[in-house]
């Protein structure tokens, strides 16, 4: 089973959405730019992104409306404050929300979190996804394991973002963050692909 499309699209993203902006910040930082203005200025890529998405495809991404609205909120309160590092911990909603949607599903959810992304993300294998899910429990169980790893790095993550923003220097924090949330996320992804691989694999042989 090859992971090419998924791979790229993973890669654009990360790009897209986490090194771009990063990048931007220490740009402008190099040309003495004050670091409220320059993260305000670093956060304009996924905001436009999802503000395209909103307005060209009328389509709401619950996630992508949610980090939009937090870009917004958290841009307002810094620009009145003055205080650089309310926009520090930016992403650490993303992680937060995310992280809290996964734990709770496995409460009281009939899917995990996970499982329902992943059909969603691709609709022509959800009837397979479906019916694995219906017939074996080896088949559920993997699943609920990766929601769970996700969730509680999703929260960890999320925590150690809002840690650093309070505590580190402003203009260690941008490089702290990516590096550690693209660390976490290829980490996740191989864990997860390990995890259900197996899962899979034993439910074939049974």
């Amino acid at each position: 089973m090859t992971h090419t499309s998924s791979d790229r699209g993973g890669l654009t993203m990360l790009l897209r959405d986490v090194a771009l902006p990063m990048a931007l910040f220490y740009v402008l930082r190099s040309f003495d730019v004050d670091a409220l203005w320059a993260l305000l200025v670093s956060a304009l890529p996924p905001a436009i992104r999802s503000g395209y998405v909103l307005v060209r495809h009328r389509r709401i991404d619950p996630i992508g409306a949610f980090v939009l609205a937090m870009l917004v909120v958290n841009g307002a309160v810094a620009l009145i404050s003055g205080d650089p590092r309310l926009l520090l911990v930016r992403s650490a909603w993303v992680g937060l929300l995310l992280g809290g949607l996964m734990l709770a599903s496995l409460v009281v959810g009939r899917r995990p979190f996970l499982f329902r992304v992943i059909c969603t993300l691709q609709p022509a294998r959800a009837a397979e996804l479906e019916a694995g899910w219906a017939a074996d429990e080896d088949f559920r169980q993997p699943w609920r394991t990766v929601t769970l790893w996700w969730g509680v790095g999703g929260v960890l993550l999320g925590c150690a973002v809002v840690l650093m923003a309070f505590t580190l220097p402003v203009d260690v924090v941008p490089f702290l963050d990516t590096a550690l949330t693209v660390g976490c996320l290829l980490l996740g992804v191989k864990l997860t692909r390990q995890r259900l691989t197996a899962g899979i694999n034993r439910t074939v042989d049974a």
